[in-house]
């Protein structure tokens, strides 16, 4: 057991509306290190509270009234072990009331804002309320009353007795509370409000405790009335808890951007090998010492640092102090204002503190405000994930205390990773078991890719793979320490990995590992079985299995059955969902029953046995080297779990592969593979069989479907091979959870639930698809509730204030994925009317439900074409099917399981022959494949009937006397397609022809005339086709992604309008290469997406004009708004206004000042951006230029509809601001230029700028 301080802190703020006070009030209890908080007079509205959630608050809870008056809060800080059993709030912001499990310890935390004018029956309330709550209370706020008229007042005048006070005092004796500041301090005169007008002290913030909490105190305080009107009231309570061991640490990345620190920390790592290597017989103890002394070099700079920012604050706050105990005893006006000053001097501490975090905030939103990454989804998100488990079940008691919770999760991995393979286990059963499979063998050029040492280059290549910003392990280093030192770890490491591998064992901490728990989505999180357990693996553990699982999969694509698609290398989901679809409507025409049975695996992935894991590897032909590396890995590894901040003891494991881990998923994988083979080879157990092969299994890692006929025979097979298997590996079905569909008329219930198999005739979920056994159901089976579950989510993101350009972000980051997920995953025909709701949605999320501005096909152009890159479905749509068609070009030799059976429904002819065929099919992955096949060729403004790899047969545009022809003899000697009538872009003649496919017979001289008089006709040889460059890239450019782009760029228009009314109102020509090459430049040269955002407006004509206005008859005239004189159309508005242009001309003498030369004023390089109008300009120096012109445009839109004409003082203040940012951001990022940046430059520059109408606010960048 050991002792920790929760420190409580209450505090009346007298408002907080304004952002910088409050930024204050959180940096001033974040110093002082607050963990529980009580806050007075928030002064905010209903929801507003969330403006005080920072990255250390974890719960937050809040009575409001108004943004005037009363307001209450609590705040609990992250680290605290906290779960909420109860809360209470009144309707006036005076009370909140919470009751929680703290540290185990069930605490009541009760926080008041009491009236200023005598209401005795508020504190009857609060009696009552507390009164039916159990726990030790802890009552804090702002009482508006002391509890000694005497002692607590400065000066002692009104009654000594007031109907309050009573209520008070009667809620003490009834609860059984202590003022526990007047029971430390019984003759103390100490503060918390200093009355100006009445120019008295008195203590009416209190901190009244149970008595049973007595004993834990270690101390209350009372600090300095300095940053508002009252002083913070500190409490330290002990409370006695289990930790399991040392304290985690974590290192600070943060100190990685300390430039001079990054640079001491890199030569001390150096010289820390070059001294201590040879000095130890074995490297790991050089290494794991480098890791002890690298963590003490950090925590000691970080807490000098911290240090050095207190020592002022505290001395500060002492003296103040003291100055208002002399003032307390006796008012003096100097005396006043000696004190005065000395919170001046602490207030501009924080005033610093303050002015430098809400400059790194806007600073981030400046560059990632709005676009797809962690601040935009943060915005988003329902609601932030705590780690906080607030109970769980152990048979049937139900635990609450954090210590219990942990100890109960602890047992149950424990039990879990355990070991149940029984020591007397026949081997010679278990070599039986596989000498019965006939397992494919690693074939000897692959096993040497595994056998070789580890490299250098291999260690870097996975330290470079390896994601910042996630959770460390046990030790600390995240993967910034690493990629930031990689030149210095990366020799070392690899030495210490060789020393592993030939001592047999990895260093003591290799071994360790953290199990982080993520509840499973609309479980009980009270079952422990619920949670799934992620293994924080410490850095360099992970880059080893990350090494070896970059060598793995490599190889076994070419051992691992097709039937197997998860985390297979040029494998995924969707193989094995069109499988199953065609398995499917295969089965509809079967006479035989047949029905999918979905098998729930308990545990899989922690259930492995290691034993069998290692036989298997044996068994599938892994080399010696590869073996023994897992077996290393897995040689006496240990766990703690981590739940509510505590960390268990480390306990042993015996089996289980862990989840976090590179290597693990395939390793389960292989593991597996040994059934999967059995059940195929086991004749009993009967599939659907199609084309001369039998199709049982569809494998998506441990999500097992298999396909069976005749289950009244096949499935006591089915099982018994499972159970069999189960015995040696561990594995194990729940049998009463899994699930069998029927997929043929002829099966019926009777067949699997004598098996225990839960029946759903009605369909069931795969893969996160619904099925159905009719398969024109599956799209609005699916897409139904995914549209209602957009729109839903897209209303309550309507209220987060966005741009056009955030808007779209969110539709790519949050939206899309769950529409294009069932694209991909359904390859079957969806319905228009699908689509169209969709855009309907969209529509009315980005346009607030007004009309757009902006067609949707325009915002889905490409940026490069003037769109937006929104993710357009329909296109989607056509690129998942094209990615699954390009399989048939590839000449891997690698084909899925879905391939050989589309062979056989095409047969005799390839199923990409029959997508230029005329053939009606009624199976619905084939009609799908040809209507999309149709729709990509139409829009490249081809036709798929003549193409060289379109069908010489039954093609409707090769007819001869009007009837498509096939010829059998000729396709029997290889003639299929139109392209193999050509040589070399020839026609051939008819003695190559016949010599080439050894057509014999002169009847075919005739066929041969009049096949080259239909073809040679239609066919153009040498016809631009990017259809076809697709289909013959390398395999693994064959990804959705890349043909969305190709077919995106083939539909986009490049804004062509838009081009003509530029080139009419500049009078000038844009060839199509200087128009494109100004829609792809667009925002590019601007670091801040609002900014992209303008100048997309801007060529896009977005605002209203007093021309379009008055066209739209809401507006009486079509004269500008500001000059009155001239007609308003867009251009002279934003340019040629004579009351605009001097803005522009005084823009650009600025620009041409710092840049010493001058900057042409035109509306090509000021409006639309074109770089060609300043030749000869770094990429550094024309952003800057650009940011000055569109800031420009900014102001003048700012007034856009007002008689306001713009001023050099906005944009001079807009533009230091931008420096500033720009500056920072810089800096972070190491992107200096000869010590400096050109941002800096242009800061010097316009801060010393003494031109007419510059005036800058702002003196210095914040550092």
């Amino acid at each position: 057991m050991t002792g920790k301080c929760i420190k409580y802190v209450s505090w009346n703020i007298n408002g907080s509306g304004n952002p910088v006070k409050r930024r204050k009030i959180l940096a001033y209890l974040k110093t002082n290190q607050a963990d529980i908080i009580f806050i007075q007079e928030t002064h905010l509205n209903e929801g507003e509270e969330v403006r005080f959630k920072t990255g250390w608050i974890g719960h937050m809870f809040h009575s409001s009234l108004s943004s005037a008056r009363n307001g209450v809060m609590i705040l609990v800080k992250k680290n605290i072990q906290f779960v909420l059993l109860k809360e209470v709030k009144d309707a006036e912001g005076r009370m909140v009331c919470v009751q929680a499990s703290i540290e185990g310890v069930k605490v009541i935390l009760c926080n008041i804002y009491a009236p200023n004018k005598g209401d005795p029956h508020f504190f009857h309330g609060i009696n009552k309320v507390l009164g039916d709550m159990d726990g030790h209370v802890i009552l804090a706020g702002d009482f508006n009353e002391v509890m000694d008229p005497i002692l607590d007042k400065s000066r002692s005048k009104g009654p000594l007795r007031t109907k309050d006070r009573e209520a008070i005092h009667m809620l003490k004796a009834d609860i059984g509370l202590t003022d526990i500041w007047r029971l430390t301090n019984p003759h103390g005169r100490e503060y918390t409000f200093f009355s100006h007008c009445h120019k008295s002290h008195s203590r009416i913030d209190l901190f009244l405790i149970a008595n049973s909490l007595i004993k834990s105190v270690v101390s209350c305080d009372i600090r300095t009335i300095a940053i508002t009107d009252h002083a913070a009231v500190e409490l330290c309570l002990k409370v006695e808890l289990e930790t399991g061991g040392r304290p985690r640490w974590r290192m600070n990345t943060s100190l990685l951007q300390d430039k001079p620190f990054k640079i001491s920390l890199g030569e001390d790592l150096k010289s820390f090998f070059e001294i201590n290597i040879g000095s130890t017989r074995e490297i790991k103890t050089v290494w794991e010492a480098s890791k002890a002394y690298i963590r003490g070099k950090l925590i000691a700079y970080a807490s000098q640092k911290k240090r050095e920012s207190l020592n002022q604050i505290e001395d500060l706050e002492k003296e103040i102090k003291s100055k208002e105990n002399l003032l307390s005893a006796h008012y003096s006006e100097l005396q006043y204002q000696e004190l005065c000053k000395l919170k001046f001097q602490l207030h501009e501490i924080y005033n610093k503190k303050v002015a430098y975090a809400l400059f790194r905030i806007k600073t981030n939103f400046y560059e990632g405000g709005e676009k797809t990454g962690k601040i935009l989804a943060r915005q988003v998100k329902q609601k932030d994930f705590l780690n906080t488990i607030p109970a769980i079940k152990q048979g049937d008691t139900l635990f609450t205390s954090v210590k219990d919770i942990n100890k109960v999760f602890k047992q149950f991995y424990e039990k879990l990773y355990t070991s149940t393979a029984c020591s007397s286990i026949d081997q010679k059963e278990q070599e039986m078991f596989f000498s019965n499979i006939d397992m494919p063998k690693l074939h000897s050029d692959n096993a040497e890719k595994l056998e070789s040492p580890i490299t250098e280059g291999e260690i870097r290549k996975a330290v470079s793979l390896m994601k910042t910003g996630k959770s460390p392990g046990y030790d600390g280093f995240p993967a910034e320490y690493y990629k930031e030192y990689i030149d210095i770890l990366a020799p070392v490491l690899q030495k210490v990995y060789q020393e592993a591998f030939e001592k047999g064992q990895v260093p003591p901490t290799f071994n360790e590992a953290l199990i982080s728990l993520i509840p499973k989505k609309d479980r009980d999180i009270t079952d422990p079985s619920n949670f799934r357990p992620i293994s924080l693996l410490n850095l360099d553990c992970k880059i080893l299995t990350k090494v070896l699982a970059l060598r793995l999969q490599q190889v076994l694509p070419n051992i691992i059955h097709p039937n197997q698609t998860g985390f297979m290398k040029n494998r995924s989901s969707t193989d094995g969902m069109r499988k199953l679809l065609h398995l499917m409507w295969l089965s509809q025409s079967k006479d035989a029953p047949i029905a999918a049975i979905s098998l729930d695996a308990e545990k899989a992935f922690d259930r492995v046995e290691w034993g069998f894991l290692f036989s298997t590897l044996s068994h599938l032909g892994f080399g010696p080297c590869f073996s023994r590396w897992v077996k290393i890995l897995y040689k006496e590894p240990k766990a703690a779990v981590i739940t509510n901040g505590i960390i268990s003891p480390f306990f042993g494991l015996s089996r289980g592969t862990r989840q976090g881990c590179s290597l693990s998923p395939l390793l389960f994988i292989t593991f597996l593979e040994s059934l999967a083979a059995s059940i195929r080879m086991n004749n009993n157990i009967k599939g659907v069989e199609i084309g001369g092969q039998e199709h049982k299994l569809l494998l998506y890692a441990d999500d097992i479907l298999a396909v069976v006929s005749n289950p009244l025979t096949s499935l006591p097979h089915l099982m018994d091979t499972i159970q069999l298997y189960s015995k040696f590996s561990g594995y194990t079905i729940n049998w009463n959870k899994s699930e069998a569909m029927p997929l043929s008329k002829s099966c019926y219930s009777h067949m699997v639930e004598k098996f225990k198999f839960k029946w759903v005739p009605k369909g069931m979920t795969y893969l996160g698809i619904r099925l159905s056994q009719n398969l024109d159901e599956l799209p609005l089976l699916n897409f139904n509730p995914v549209l209602g579950k957009i729109k839903a989510n897209l209303e309550k993101w309507e209220k987060i204030r966005l741009t056009l350009w955030g808007k779209v972000n969110i539709v790519k980051m949050s939206v899309a994925p769950q529409f294009n997920y069932l694209v991909m995953m359904l390859p079957i025909t969806i319905p228009p009317d699908i689509f169209k709701r969709y855009d309907n949605i969209i529509k009315h999320f980005l346009w607030e439900g007004k009309k757009a501005r902006i067609k949707l096909s325009k915002l889905c152009a490409p940026k490069e074409k003037g769109g937006m890159g929104l993710p357009d479905p329909r296109l989607y749509y056509l690129a998942f099917e094209m990615s699954k068609l390009a399989k048939y070009w590839e000449e891997t030799g690698d084909t899925v399981d879905w391939m050989d059976i589309e062979k056989t429904l095409c047969s005799p002819f390839n199923p990409t022959e029959r997508l230029s065929q005329q053939v009606n099919t009624t199976n619905p992955i084939l009609a799908h494949s040809g209507e999309v096949w149709t729709r990509v060729h139409r829009a490249n403004k081809l036709s798929h009937y003549v193409q060289k790899y379109a069908s010489l047969w039954n093609n409707p545009a090769i007819c001869i006397g009007k009837t498509p022809v096939c010829w059998n003899q000729w396709y029997s000697c290889g003639i299929h397609t139109i392209g193999d009538l050509y040589s070399d872009g020839v026609f051939m003649s008819y003695t190559d022809l016949t010599r080439k496919f050894t057509l014999e017979g002169k009847q075919h001289v005739w066929r041969y005339l009049q096949l080259r008089n239909c073809v040679a006709s239609k066919f153009k040889v040498n016809i631009d086709n990017q259809i076809l460059d697709y289909l013959k890239k390398p395999h693994e450019c064959h990804t959705a992604s890349l043909f969305y782009k190709l077919i995106n760029h083939s539909v986009s228009g490049e804004l062509s309008n838009m081009k003509l009314l530029w080139q009419r109102d500049l009078r000038t020509g844009f060839t199509q290469e200087k128009w494109l090459e100004i829609l792809s430049e667009c925002g590019k040269h601007v670091r801040e997406v609002r900014g992209k955002f303008i100048q997309y407006k801007i060529i896009h004509r977005y605002y209203h004009t007093p021309t379009r206005l008055h066209r739209m008859k809401l507006m009486n005239d079509n004269l500008c708004w500001k000059c009155k004189t001239e007609v308003g159309t867009f251009l002279h508005c934003i340019w040629e206004c004579a009351l605009v242009m001097p803005f522009w001309v005084k823009v650009i003498e600025v620009l041409s000042g710092w840049l010493g030369s001058a900057i042409p004023l035109t509306p090509e390089l000021c409006l639309l951006g074109d770089k060609s109008q300043i030749p000869n300009i770094s990429k550094g120096t024309f952003s800057v230029i650009m940011v000055g012109l569109i800031t420009a445009s900014r102001i003048i839109l700012r007034h856009w509809k007002t008689v306001k004409c713009p001023n050099m003082k906005e944009w001079s203040d807009a533009m230091v601001e931008t420096a500033s940012y720009e500056s920072m951001l810089n800096r972070l990022k190491g992107k200096l230029e000869d010590g400096t940046t050109s941002w800096d430059c242009f800061w010097t520059h316009i801060k010393t700028e003494e031109g007419p109408g510059l005036n800058p606010g702002r003196t210095e960048i914040p550092q």
